[in-house]
């Protein structure tokens, strides 16, 4: 029996329109029903993501959910329930290893995020997370612990800085990417989705084969690790595919809700 489903947000439990779909609607009613908790999981950050939770009517009760790529996990009442950060130190020798490879440099906490440059990239990404990037006093915020730094550039770019971190930084930090190419989210060593759903379960007592997770991204795999179901969306990868223990449809095609209707409602009756 699930107890718990952690989503993916971003082509996982929305689409690229990032509009709630009816047919979401109505199963987050049906799985509150049956008492399955819903948590979302997203590299955005905790203000990044408070529209969609308060679309999705996660905001009326006290609801935990997972951000930053597993950095923290908050409570929709305003508590924070888990942080891990970077080190000054780490962050600053990782903007020296990359800061010529054409990325914008992103600095993430709980309170804002500050942004290296202002190129459409990053325009794209405030309206995504409706609120705007901090374009001064980067230097100056390095020097304090952050809680995740996001490279965002063209695909090429991007791929360059993957491979300095590579190999600077192995054992040093969790460096993983979503389902577009041209983000890397780094935090600190085993920090990611699949320690932050571990964590989320022990402080909800749920068991691991009691979860099931769903996601389109690299950086799913690591919940799909840890959960006993497991789902992937039918655009992502045949890497992400294959870590799965079950597929569904395209979040262009309802894959969220058509997920939760064949493998946890119609055998949770």
């Amino acid at each position: 029996m699930i107890k718990l489903i952690v989503s993916d947000v971003d082509g996982t439990f929305l689409p690229k329109s990032r509009i709630i779909t009816d047919a979401t609607r109505t199963t987050l009613t049906e799985l509150a029903e049956r008492n399955i908790a819903v948590v979302l999981a997203s590299s955005r950050p905790p203000l990044g993501m408070h529209h969609i939770l308060e679309d999705a009517g996660m905001m009326r009760t006290p609801t935990p959910f997972i951000g930053m790529n597993g950095a923290v996990i908050a409570n929709t009442n305003g508590k924070t329930l888990h942080s891990a950060t970077l080190e000054p130190s780490i962050v600053q020798a990782i903007y020296e290893a990359v800061s010529d490879t054409g990325v914008n440099f992103m600095l993430l906490d709980e309170t804002g995020w500050w942004s290296s440059g202002n190129d459409e990239l990053v325009q794209r990404e405030a309206a995504s997370l409706r609120f705007e990037p901090i374009l001064s006093g980067l230097q100056e915020r390095m020097k304090s612990p952050v809680n995740k730094i996001t490279l965002l550039g063209k695909p090429d770019d991007s791929a360059e800085a993957k491979r300095r971190l590579d190999a600077l930084f192995a054992g040093k930090i969790s460096a993983s990417s979503p389902a577009n190419p041209k983000f890397i989210d780094i935090t600190a060593p085993d920090v990611h989705k699949g320690t932050a759903v571990l964590r989320l379960a022990a402080m909800l007592d749920v068991r691991s084969e009691e979860i099931c997770t769903i996601g389109d991204g690299d950086n799913d795999t690591e919940m799909f690790r840890v959960s006993g179901m497991s789902v992937a969306m039918g655009h992502a990868s045949e890497a992400v595919r294959a870590a799965a223990t079950h597929l569904t449809a395209s979040c262009e095609d309802d894959g969220w809700a058509k997920a939760m209707q064949s493998f946890i409602l119609q055998h949770n009756a």
